[in-house]
């Protein structure tokens, strides 16, 4: 960096990353316990108020949100309540919500929201309330989170609290930024357990957990709260309970209750003594003899009534029916009711069915079903039985034929008790659930009716959405090892919002084998070709998924009784993101009863083989041709003129007859793994059926990255696939370094929380990391988030192989260093590794740590820090590391500073922590443009902040006045930021970055910045190594390209000028020397692309003047160099205007 500038600000820095101390929060305040019945609306409670009701209180639970909920006995300390809120608020608090209370967590708050009541001499404790979202940042891109929220109960003060899993709460996608009107409004109500009974302190909480995305984070709210000791019994419906239908020897019973339970019934002579209630569910008289008759009917839905058909009733007798009822807990009427009957006393005509309800099930649309029969049974008869039918139902007397909406039986057809049967067929023309009744009738007899019912679907696309899915859809689940786990539905993992389905077997006690089934599929309906595709996710470590065909399953027994066939589902192999498999044929398997299935199986529970499945979105298409091939290869490293080990793939296309497949440039493709060419044929019939075709990179010059894709050609096709990327730039000619965030390495230490920092497998993280960084095979790593020394020396022997030797330089200063180790927070080290074959130490040291001891001390501020507390500075003391090498790659040595960063870290949308760690980049930018305004500069690491546009949305990047100062600077990953990059894997953010001065630009290897995405290669990346990727760049150094006297133009007899500068149309090169040899001028971008034709220069004895035309180039800085051969003798700064 020239120092074309003065310092604009005072020179201070100090740390990074905002790590919590071993600070002792008082413990959260009990509410006071309030007398049941309890119901609260929050109606009085102004919106200006700051004062919680009666029996809450808000809590801290602990310093961090995870991503299970929090049950922790100890609260960390009590949280006040914020007035005037809504969903415009984006500080983590407890919010006064307008007639609701509700809380915003942060990335270090973990917020609950308890309540505290006595249940002595009262049972059956109910709870209900509105759960609702107030506050939703959620927009699909920058903001993707999902939270839960769920209640959980405790009996005392002291205990865990237990998660009541019925209640959870998802915050849902539909974003909302503004007003205090509940979104998503949801009634909960649950009863909970019978240790709440009579006690005399019992609490109650709601909290969050995280369970999706990244980004800003929802709030969440409750309303109408009622707690409440159920001691009601339930209330018979107006009407109810009833007789009807008397016959001479029989009649029919109903009951409707407001609530769901049973009612109990007891038939006995007329004149009988009342039976208690106890005896009426016994089933005996007052004398506890057996009655009559007795029963029990189930009320599962309160809008629907029972009815029991009684029968074998003697002509013209009086009878007396009690009954009784009660709720599902328990709660009994007080009193029996009463009915008297008396049956008929002449023969009367009757008509009964064998079955008072037909449910079809599924039917896939417009297609009949299989018949259902039933028989009906007639006494008494005076005329015929004529039954109707409507709608997507049909009645026959045959079996197969004769389908119509009306039947008549003639009378003559039950002489002899004859029961005539009936056949019926449903055929749905939509999807949907259908209902309708078959009604009987006959002279004189009560009508009666056949309730009918079935669902039409579409077995060909399911998007889950439906939370009942697995039993509304055609779609089964089937458990074949393990009870606990099973495929569900799910609404916090999905591909298409809101729902998919999902298995993990983590939970069982031993192996789990489970099936998630489709409904029967036609596929003999199809005329082309039925291609399968759908989207599947892993996650956690585990054994992978299986599909499989079947075309002689029955589609109810176990599947294990069938034959099943395993297809190549395109399973992921990265985990945590959504892949869709396509062009899955199922040509061989045209059936009109063919299954498709997912199977999940483990041999155990627990460990790395229970890994988590999520299915959703599955389509089955009738298409004319498909193209299913899309391979895409990295060959890595190979030499010019040289083959490189070849990768296969399987290709697969129908319908375009006989297919060409073509190489790109410096690449071959072979049908044997032996004779390779450009181009390979591959017929029509083992397109369809499935072609390996093997590729090869064989690199004809020396480049960063060759890369291209196929291209396929067949009849109506012409179209590019897959891609193979390659580099035949040997890195032993390259200086490379990398950014690489280790996410809390080798950490053990456990959180306030009880969730361990980091991946918690310490050898398998290590394992990982060196095979990364093996992969890289860089020169030198800057690492972040070192937690433990032993660890780091484990990783450097793992990546001291193959000639390397590594040594490490370790950062004295982290956050709160000068502080003693806190037991629930792990150390967060900067540590520079380099390989001492090609790079050495010259010395280290870390930036800013006398302004940061004096402003400790009390002896220095910084001026206008954010927030007022200069101690708060990069992230309290995570000081920036500066590292000197010299690097001798080929012979060429070059003085290089390093400088390792890792910036104070965001908490959702807080604007504090962004101005902080925005002035901490300001101050580092001053105090390198004073104090190292020519060196060879370095400065990568975790930035926590992108440098395109800060991940604060509406805000500039917090390193803007860097990037923006093109003539010191030039960001590498910009551009690839761009372009869409991302380093933070757990969320897609790019927060790792390098910058070098402009003293590198010429000898950066353009476009060689990219981010290494491990999760490709290391299974469950995300979770047992890294939330991050690590970021590499490139360069080919130069000798030094200042003047000195060993140069071939000496700074004693020599002079180079350059007139005019800024130039517009050209600008004239005067170079005095007594040197005669030839010199080669080269213009390079702000980016180290060389731009135009390099210029030679004959040498002269005396002045050698030269001009150079500028005129075609573009406005900016450029940078020139004079060079003899490979050796750059001089370079300077170029304006063009």
């Amino acid at each position: 960096m020239k120092n074309k500038c003065h310092l604009c600000h005072i020179l201070a820095f100090l740390s990074f990353f905002y790590c919590f101390t071993a600070s002792i929060f008082a413990q959260g305040t009990a509410p006071a316990p309030q007398d049941l019945l309890f119901l609260q609306d929050f109606s009085t409670l102004d919106a200006a108020s700051a004062t919680y009701p009666a029996g809450f209180q808000g809590w801290t639970a602990s310093t961090a949100p995870g991503s299970t909920f929090n049950t922790a006995a100890a609260v960390v300390t009590d949280k006040p309540l914020v007035a005037s809120s809504t969903a415009a608020t984006t500080s983590g608090n407890f919010h006064n919500y307008n007639g609701k209370i509700g809380f915003l967590n942060t990335g270090s708050l973990d917020l609950t929201l308890g309540f505290a009541f006595k249940t002595l001499g009262k049972s059956r404790i109910t709870v209900e309330y509105d759960a609702m979202v107030i506050r939703n940042p959620y927009n699909g891109t920058s903001n993707t989170r999902i939270n839960e929220f769920v209640l959980q109960y405790r009996v005392g003060t002291a205990d865990a609290f237990i998660t009541l899993s019925p209640t959870v709460y998802s915050s849902g996608t539909t974003g909302q930024t503004s007003g205090t009107i509940g979104q998503n409004i949801q009634k909960i109500k649950v009863v909970l357990p019978i240790e709440c009974d009579n006690k005399d302190v019992v609490q109650i909480r709601w909290i969050s957990r995280q369970v999706s995305g990244g980004g800003s984070r929802p709030s969440f709210a409750i309303d109408d709260i009622s707690v409440i000791n159920d001691v009601t019994a339930p209330v018979n419906a107006v009407g109810y309970p009833k007789i009807s239908s008397i016959l001479s020897d029989g009649f029919d019973f109903s009951t409707k209750l407001d609530e769901p339970g049973k009612t109990y019934f007891v038939l006995l002579p007329s004149g009988s003594a009342t039976p208690s209630g106890a005896q009426i569910k016994a089933g005996t008289n007052a004398t506890n003899a057996p009655a009559l008759q007795s029963g029990i009917l189930e009320i599962k839905d309160a809008a629907i009534e029972s009815v029991k058909t009684i029968t074998g009733l003697s002509l013209g007798t009086d009878y007396v029916l009690y009954s009784i009822s009660e709720d599902a807990t328990g709660n009994t009427q007080t009193e029996s009711n009463l009915l008297n009957i008396t049956t008929s006393s002449v023969l009367v005509p009757s008509l009964s069915t064998t079955k008072a309800a037909l449910d079809f099930n599924f039917v896939e649309q417009n297609f009949s079903s299989t018949a259902i029969n039933y028989q009906i049974e007639a006494l008494n008869l005076t005329g015929a039985v004529t039954l109707t039918t409507s709608g997507n139902f049909t009645i026959s007397k045959n079996q197969s034929t004769g389908f119509q909406t009306a039947l008549v039986f003639a009378s003559q057809d039950f002489n002899n008790n004859t029961t005539p049967t009936v056949y019926v067929r449903f055929t749905p023309t939509t999807t949907g659930l259908f209902s309708g009744k078959i009604t009987h009738e006959s002279t004189g007899a009560s009508t009666k009716t056949v309730s009918l019912s079935g669902t039409g679907i579409n077995p060909y696309f399911q998007n889950f959405n439906d939370v009942n899915v697995l039993t509304n859809s055609g779609w089964t689940e089937y458990s074949v090892a393990g009870g606990k786990s099973k495929w569900v539905s799910t609404t916090t993992r999905f591909n298409s919002s809101p729902a998919a389905v999902q298995m993990n077997g983590y939970s069982e006690t031993g192996a789990s084998k489970d099936w998630l089934i489709s409904p029967n599929l036609r596929l003999d309906t199809f005329d082309k070709f039925p291609l399968l595709s759908f989207y599947s996710r892993k996650f956690f470590a585990g054994t992978p998924l299986k599909l499989m065909v079947s075309v002689d399953y029955d589609g109810k027994s176990t599947p294990e009784t069938a034959t099943w066939t395993v297809l190549e589902g395109d399973f992921p192999s990265i985990t945590g993101t959504f892949k869709q498999s396509q062009y899955i044929n199922l040509e061989a398997y045209k059936t009109n009863h063919t299954y498709v299935a997912w199977v999940y199986e483990t041999s155990t529970s627990g460990g790395t083989d229970s890994a988590e499945w999520t299915v959703d979105d599955v389509k089955i298409s009738n298409e004319a041709s498909f193209l299913a091939s899309n391979p895409n290869f990295n060959f890595g490293e190979v030499a010019p003129n040289t083959a490189s080990t070849s990768q296969s793939f399987v290709f697969m296309a129908g319908g375009y007859s006989d297919i060409t497949v073509t190489a790109p440039a410096d690449y071959q493709l072979s049908v044997d793994n032996s004779n390779f060419q450009s181009s390979v044929a591959v017929s029509a019939a083992d397109g369809v059926a499935g072609k390996i075709i093997y590729a090869r990179f064989f690199p004809s010059s020396k480049a960063l990255s060759i890369s291209g894709r196929l291209t396929a050609v067949g009849t109506g096709l012409n179209q590019e696939i897959g891609s193979l990327s390659g580099s035949s730039l040997p890195k032993t000619e390259t200086f490379d370094i990398v950014t690489y965030n280790v996410e809390f390495f080798g950490s053990n230490v456990i959180g306030a929380t009880g969730t361990e920092f980091g991946p918690t497998d310490d050898a398998l993280q290590i394992e990982n990391v060196a095979k990364v960084m093996n992969t890289l095979n860089a020169d030198v790593y800057a690492l972040q988030e070192i937690s433990d020394d032993a660890a780091l020396e484990t990783l450097i022997q793992k990546i001291s192989v193959n000639g390397k030797t590594f040594a490490k330089v370790i950062s004295p200063a982290w956050s709160y260093s000068f502080n003693a180790p806190t037991p629930d927070f792990p150390a967060q080290k900067l540590v520079v590794l380099y390989n001492t074959q090609t790079s050495s130490v010259k010395k280290s040291r870390v930036l800013f740590s006398k302004l940061f001891d004096d402003i400790r001390a009390g002896n220095a501020t910084l001026p206008n820090y954010p927030g007022g507390n200069s101690a708060s500075f990069y992230s309290s003391g995570r000081l920036p590391q500066i590292v000197e090498i010299e690097t001798n790659i080929g012979g060429v040595k070059k003085d290089i500073k390093i400088i390792n960063i890792h910036a104070r870290a965001n908490s959702g949308s807080d604007i504090a922590r962004y101005n902080m760690r925005k002035y901490d980049a300001e101050l580092l930018k001053d105090s390198l443009d004073v104090n190292y305004p020519e060196a060879n500069l370095i400065l990568l690491g975790d930035y926590n902040d992108d440098v395109d546009e800060s991940v604060i949305a509406g805000n500039p990047s917090s390193y803007q006045k860097m990037v923006e100062d093109t003539a010191r600077y030039n960001p590498l990953t910009l551009e690839i930021s761009k372009a869409g990059a991302f380093s933070y894997l757990s969320s897609g953010g790019f927060l790792d970055h390098i910058i070098i001065s402009n003293e590198l630009m010429a000898e950066y290897v353009p476009n060689s910045t990219t981010v290494y995405d491990p999760r490709l290669d290391v299974a469950n990346y995300v979770n047992t190594t890294s939330d991050h990727g690590p970021v590499i760049a490139r360069f080919q150094l130069k000798t030094n390209t200042t003047l000195s006297t060993n140069d071939l133009i000496s700074t004693t007899k020599s002079t180079v000028v350059t007139y005019p500068n800024p130039a517009s149309e050209s600008f004239t090169i005067v170079i005095n020397s007594g040197n005669t040899k030839d010199l080669k001028l080269t213009i390079y971008d702000i980016q180290g692309r060389s731009v135009g034709v390099p210029i030679e220069l004959k040498g002269f004895n005396s002045d050698n003047t030269t001009r150079i035309d500028v005129a075609h180039l573009p406005v900016g800085i450029y940078i020139y160099t004079l060079s003899n051969g490979t050796k750059v003798v001089f370079k300077d700064k170029l304006v063009k205007k």
